[in-house]
C-alpha cells in the first residue's frame, strides 16, 4: 500500500477539471485534513517509518 495519498478530482458529466483546478481541489483537501485533525497522525507515522521527510 503506498503511502502517498493523492487526490484526484473527477469532472460532473464527463468534465475534466483543469491542471490548475486540480492542484487548487488538492490543497484544499489538504487543508480541511489538517483542519480535521485526520492528517497529523499519518504524518508522524511517515516520519517515523522515514525520518528523511
Amino acid at each position: 500500500m503506498s503511502k502517498k495519498t493523492q487526490y484526484q478530482p473527477i469532472g460532473i458529466n464527463g468534465n475534466e477539471p483543469s491542471d490548475a483546478q486540480e492542484v487548487i481541489y488538492s490543497k484544499e483537501f489538504k487543508r480541511a485534513d489538517i483542519a480535521g485533525g485526520y492528517r497529523k497522525p499519518k504524518v508522524n507515522q511517515a516520519k517515523n517509518e522515514n525520518p528523511d521527510l
